[in-house]
């Protein structure tokens, strides 16, 4: 009777095989659905992990990646005065933006500055990129004055052809482009056209459009 007992015990335990060391674990000794999210390490998969084509858009949870986790957009700000008497545009440390554009999109900016200069001159700003604006393009301007004045992008000129962009925030607009695919780096650059030009609260944002 004993015997039996054990005999039976041991049958309703199963079998077990020991596994022969590191690296001895195969995909069919792990049961199906035994390795739930919660037992992944985070960031334990990485990219270089993934087969391609593994993870499509319907496995995606809507709004779960935004649009800076895919670079399709970004901005930034200068607030430090700078100044210049250069009378073709120079870079006086930003702002700067970069961001990625896919097959068949296009980009959209807008910039804005605080603008005075000094000798009866005109402060100027400008936008280059080095693939899609290789010569710098000028979006905004402001006259001789003792205070700073802020101008806002907008697309197109005024009735005279001047690309002095506007003083009223409201009536700002964004310049869209086509664009070729690939990672796309805007920034702006400043001169003056006589006499001593000051910037300040400059600021660039570009955002791409599907």
């Amino acid at each position: 009777m004993v015997i039996a007992l054990l005999a039976l015990i041991m049958a309703m335990g199963g079998t077990a095989t020991a596994l022969s060391g590191k690296f001895s674990v195969k995909r069919n000794d792990i049961a199906p659905k035994a390795v739930s999210t919660n037992q992944i390490a985070g960031k334990a998969v990485s990219t270089a992990k993934l087969k391609n084509s593994a993870v499509r858009s319907n496995q995606i949870a809507d709004r779960s990646v935004g649009s800076y986790k895919l670079r399709l957009s970004g901005s930034a700000t200068t607030l430090g005065e700078a100044s210049t008497t250069s009378k073709v545009p120079v870079d006086l440390g930003g702002p700067s933006v970069s961001v990625k554009v896919p097959e068949g999109a296009m980009v959209a900016i807008q910039a804005e500055a605080a603008i005075r200069a000094t000798g009866n001159a005109q402060g100027r700003v400008y936008l280059t990129e080095p693939t899609l604006v290789p010569t710098p393009s000028q979006l905004l301007g402001s006259g001789s004055t003792n205070d700073f004045t802020t101008r806002y992008s907008v697309p197109g000129t005024s009735a005279s052809g001047a690309t002095d962009g506007v003083a009223s925030k409201v009536r700002a607009g964004w310049i869209v482009m086509p664009s070729t695919p690939g990672v796309k780096t805007f920034s702006l650059r400043y001169d003056t056209t006589a006499g001593t030009a000051i910037f300040k609260e400059r600021r660039l944002t570009v955002t791409v459009i599907r």
